[in-house]
């Protein structure tokens, strides 16, 4: 909810500041995109911070409105030739991935820069089509950015009340598998190469079937590509958001037919739609997939770009973008899901080992089991897809079972962990040694699928 309240904040104080601007439809987009972005990551909290706060805020308020002055550029490109825009804007975001092979601090950069460049891509043309100077860009990202630290610092603040986060040494950050395949290719690099390979398709089909509607098509290519954790997750998430989007699509469409072109009643009902989807998110990602396009259906028809008749083209687009980017993952040098388990289990056994092995101090246990709680939640995070592997296949698929089950041990081990830094005893310690030695069987047993 607290990332809705920055896109509201951000929204009013823009339509504020730059309401005598013809573009100042376009930079309230781009500030909600912006200041949703800067909350929700600010939420994920199963990643210890790679860099120090100061220079998480110095980046925002510094690299975040010098590149949306890039972006609101690119941007204009879109409305004279939407191929040439698109594919501007898609240089910067696939950049954002690759840099990753560098480690969590590049990580983080390249999501930072990445935002002003989504906003450029979500932003109707109808909205490029106003004009105006492209400093108005910089400073809407400038609010957005103050409004979503804002919230976002209170966010952890509140998260940190409840459950008191000490510091991290993110060792096994840069753990990689040393195997001949992934030194050719590291998973960067592959993830990288499938957003490359399906925002060119949605590019190229999108401008020859359907380019009244190109944006709709490589946006879906985006989101269906970004942050995933292997092809498994990629198929998982896509459907999701495929079944969402239509969805809210739909509904949206429907809704915008009871309000005329710029009526402000649509953008009450827009923030009412993405305020549902911020509650029901953690119940399935498809929840917010339905109000994020659903919200851009109905500014689609403020702006006179709505209507039922568009129906049918818009959801062709949403499916054929998912497709593209599903292919690309599964199809094309592939991240196995099941190598990704393996890795990140891997690290939770390290962990567990040095907990249940030798004397430390008070300080050194505190910090392995902060690290154990981050190693726990990143095993947790692979969970979803082979859970549904395994309800849609009824258990028969042996390698969606034993994959979900070493999942849910492994969580199990973690909160194992936690306790036993928190008060250690024999019994304990030995049920956990136990474990432990069970799961790096089954683990040695995943190797030979």
């Amino acid at each position: 909810m607290a990332s809705v309240i920055a896109a509201l904040l951000s929204f009013w104080t823009i339509a504020y500041v730059a309401r005598h601007q013809p573009v100042v439809v376009q930079l309230c987009i781009s500030g909600v995109i912006i200041a949703l972005s800067i909350v929700r990551s600010s939420e994920r909290r199963a990643e210890p911070e790679p860099l120090p706060r100061w220079a998480t805020w110095a980046a925002r308020f510094l690299m975040i409105p010098l590149v949306a002055l890039l972006g609101s550029a690119i941007g204009r490109v879109v409305q004279t030739d939407a191929a040439l825009g698109f594919a501007l804007i898609g240089v910067p975001l696939v950049a954002a991935v690759w840099v990753r092979r560098f480690g969590p601090a590049w990580t983080r950069i390249g999501t930072l820069w990445s935002f002003p460049f989504i906003a450029a891509l979500v932003t109707p043309a109808a909205a490029l089509a106003a004009g105006g100077g492209v400093w108005w860009g910089a400073l809407a990202a400038l609010i957005a950015v103050a409004w979503g630290s804002a919230l976002g610092a209170a966010t952890q603040w509140v998260a940190a009340r409840r459950a008191p986060e000490r510091a991290v040494p993110a060792r096994f950050e840069n753990r990689r598998s040393r195997s001949g395949a992934e030194r050719k290719l590291l998973p960067s690099t592959r993830m990288s190469l499938h957003l490359a390979l399906s925002l060119a398709a949605a590019i190229v089909l999108g401008w020859w079937l359907l380019p009244d509607h190109l944006g709709w098509l490589v946006l879906t290519a985006y989101l269906v590509n970004s942050g995933n954790r292997g092809r498994g997750d990629v198929v998982y998430k896509g459907i999701q958001r495929l079944i969402g989007a239509g969805v809210g699509t739909v509904v949206a469409t429907l809704l915008g037919t009871l309000y005329a072109p710029g009526d402000s009643t649509a953008l009450v009902v827009l923030f009412i739609i993405l305020g549902i989807g911020a509650v029901l998110r953690p119940v399935s990602y498809a929840w917010w997939a339905a109000a994020m396009t659903g919200g851009l259906a109905l500014l689609y028809d403020y702006l006179g770009q709505g209507g039922t008749g568009l129906l049918g083209q818009r959801l062709l687009a949403i499916l054929i973008g998912g497709l593209i980017a599903i292919a690309a993952s599964c199809l094309i040098a592939p991240v196995r899901s099941i190598d990704v388990v393996r890795r990140r289990t891997a690290d939770l056994l390290s962990l567990g080992s040095a907990v249940l092995t030798g004397d430390r101090s008070a300080e050194e246990y505190v910090a392995l089991a902060a690290e154990a709680r981050v190693a726990t939640a990143r095993v947790e995070q692979l969970a979803p897809p082979f859970h549904a592997l395994r309800i849609v296949t009824l258990g028969r698929v042996a390698v969606a079972r034993r994959t979900a089950d070493l999942v849910d041990r492994a969580a199990a081990l973690g909160a194992g962990l936690e306790r036993f830094v928190a008060a250690p005893s024999r019994e304990l310690g030995a049920e956990l040694g136990g474990e432990l030695r069970g799961l790096r069987e089954v683990l040695v047993s995943l190797r030979r699928d």
